[in-house]
C-alpha cells in the first residue's frame, strides 16, 4: 500500500539513516528529516530528481505537478524517525572465529541480496578528511600518528582481522537480535543456515573487543567520532545509548543536524544544552560539511 514510510541505513561507509517516503512511481528521501529530495519516474523508465521539499516551508525546488504524488505524503507524514526495515545484513567475518566483525551492508529481507560483494570495510567516504584519532595523535614519532593516516590505519586494523582471504556473509536478523546465516563470499557450506546469537553481533558498526589495546582504542575513537550518527540506530541498549549520548553532546553541531531522527533521548536537559551550544557555535562545524555525505 502506498505511500510507504520506512528507514534504511547508509552503509560502508556508515553515514546515518535515510528516511524514505515511497509513493510508488515517486519517492522522497531525507538524511535529516527536514530537507527531502524528490524523485519520480519520467514516463520513460528513468527515475529523475523532480524537486526539494523542506519541512515547514513546502516545495522549494521543482513544480507541484511533477511532485503531485509526493506532496500529500510529505504533508501528512507520520512522526519521525520511520521504522528501520533493512534486516538482511552483510557482515565481514573475523578470520579466527568466523563471527561478525564489521557491518558492510543491509537491505530489506524481501529485497535482493547483492551477490557481487566487496569484502572490504570502509570507515568513511573517500573525500572525508575530518577524522582524527586522539590515540594515534598521542603517539609521537610513530608514522601512523600523522592525521592523514588515521583513517587508513583504522581501516587496516579492521580489514586485517578478516584477511588474507576475507569472508562476508548475509544474515537475516531475527526478532531476538540473533541472525540466520545466508550465502555470501567464501562462506563454508556448513555456515549456511547457522544461528548466530545476538551477543555475537557487534552492537555498533565494528566489534569493540580487541586483543590489542591500540586497536581497541582506535575503534573507540571511531565510534566516539560517529556518536551523533550512531544514536540514530534504534536497537541500542540503554547503556550504549547513554554512552553515545554523552559523546554526541560533545559535538553539538553534528548532533543538532540529526536531532529530528533520534529514536530516544535519555537526558533531555543535556540534549537541550547541546542544541543551545550548537546555535552558539554554528560556524565551528562548517569545515566538516562532508560528515553526512
Amino acid at each position: 500500500m502506498y505511500p510507504a514510510y520506512y528507514a534504511l541505513r547508509r552503509l560502508n561507509p556508515y553515514r546515518g539513516v535515510t528516511q524514505v517516503i515511497d509513493a510508488g512511481d515517486a519517492m522522497a528521501h531525507s538524511y535529516d528529516g527536514v530537507t527531502w529530495h524528490l524523485r519520480a519516474d519520467d514516463g520513460y523508465g528513468w527515475v529523475r530528481p523532480v524537486g526539494v521539499w523542506v519541512s515547514g516551508e513546502g516545495l522549494r525546488v521543482g513544480s507541484p505537478g511533477a511532485a503531485a504524488d509526493l506532496l500529500p505524503a510529505l504533508e501528512t507524514q507520520p512522526q519521525l524517525p520511520f521504522r528501520l526495515i533493512d534486516g538482511l545484513e552483510l557482515w565481514l567475518l573475523d578470520k579466527e572465529t568466523g563471527l561478525p566483525l564489521a557491518l558492510l551492508g543491509a537491505v530489506r529481507p524481501s529485497g535482493q541480496a547483492n551477490s557481487n560483494l566487496d569484502p572490504e570495510w570502509h570507515p568513511f567516504a573517500p573525500r572525508h578528511t575530518g577524522f582524527t584519532s586522539p590515540t594515534l595523535a598521542s603517539r609521537a614519532g610513530d608514522p601512523r600518528a600523522q592525521p592523514a593516516q588515521h583513517r587508513e590505519v583504522l581501516a587496516r586494523f579492521v580489514n586485517q582481522a578478516a584477511r588474507p582471504f576475507p569472508s562476508a556473509q548475509w544474515f537475516r536478523r531475527t526478532e531476538d537480535g540473533g541472525g540466520v546465516g545466508q550465502r555470501g563470499m567464501r562462506v563454508p557450506q556448513e555456515w549456511l543456515g547457522r544461528m548466530v546469537a545476538k551477543a555475537d553481533f557487534p552492537e555498533l558498526l565494528v566489534r569493540e573487543s580487541w586483543n590489542s589495546r591500540l586497536e581497541k582504542s582506535v575503534i573507540d575513537d571511531y565510534h566516539r567520532y560517529l556518536a551523533p550518527l550512531l544514536l540514530l540506530l534504534p536497537e541500542l541498549s540503554e547503556v550504549t545509548r547513554e554512552r553515545l549520548e554523552q559523546l554526541a553532546c560533545e559535538q553539538p553541531g553534528k548532533l543538532a543536524r540529526v536531532r529530528h531522527l533520534l529514536p530516544r533521548i535519555l537526558n533531555q536537559e543535556r540534549f537541550k544544552a547541546a542544541l543551545v551550544a550548537a546555535q552558539l557555535q554554528a560556524a565551528s562545524d562548517a569545515g566538516d560539511a562532508d560528515f553526512f555525505d
